[in-house]
């Protein structure tokens, strides 16, 4: 969902599907993403 107040600390979210639902959640999880661009990448990647 992003992050906290102070932006340090992420803050999660998640999507529940019925069995075999995978390929729906992927595709609501990825249009999320895509809309609220909250996404960072870690600070120290290799």
């Amino acid at each position: 969902m992003g992050f906290t107040r102070e932006g340090s600390l992420p803050a999660g979210l998640q999507f529940l599907g019925r069995a075999w639902s995978e390929s729906e959640l992927i595709r609501m999880a990825y249009n999320y993403e895509q809309a609220t661009r909250h996404r960072r990448p870690p600070p120290e990647t290799p």
